[in-house]
């Protein structure tokens, strides 16, 4: 059960994450923000801020479990 939060978890991080990084203006970092390097960075760097996203929400979900 707790595999399969951490599944969810790591998920919605995900996507929240990639939402939230569609607000960047990309143009000003990168030579050719449409190109499909610039999805992959796009992606990875999703990947990364979603993973210490859902890494936070399980800490928090332990801790809070812990103070019963």
């Amino acid at each position: 059960m707790i595999a399969v939060f951490n599944l969810i978890f790591l998920l919605f991080g995900v996507m929240i994450a990639w939402y939230a990084l569609s607000a960047v203006r990309w143009e000003v970092f990168l030579k050719d923000a449409k190109s499909k390097p610039a999805a992959v960075l796009r992606l990875l760097v999703a990947i990364l801020l979603g993973y210490q996203l859902s890494r936070f929400l399980n800490e928090y979900l332990l801790a809070t479990s812990l103070l019963r």
